[in-house]
């Protein structure tokens, strides 16, 4: 039988890793911003708030998404990630 903790977990693990690879793939090739990055983020972190009362697994999944964006953000602000040349 799952364990809904162990779904979640699973489902916030799957997702951040996609989204944070995706989000440097596409920070570094130019195809997204800065200035783009925090505004999807807060616009997750609305989702984030109604999903909440959406279930776990939908929270594990929205939360995943937004702590990517915050993750790459500041990786960006602290000069770990540059875009390619």
């Amino acid at each position: 039988m799952f364990d809904i903790h162990d779904i979640s977990e699973v489902v916030y693990q799957e997702t951040f890793d996609k989204m944070y690879d995706s989000l440097v793939a596409e920070y570094k090739n130019g195809e997204i911003d800065l200035e783009t990055l925090e505004r999807n983020e807060e616009e997750q972190q609305k989702i984030l708030m109604n999903g909440l009362y959406e279930g776990e697994t939908k929270f594990a999944h929205t939360n995943a998404i937004v702590d990517a964006h915050q993750f790459v953000i500041t990786l960006i602000k602290n000069g770990k990630i540059k875009k390619e040349d």
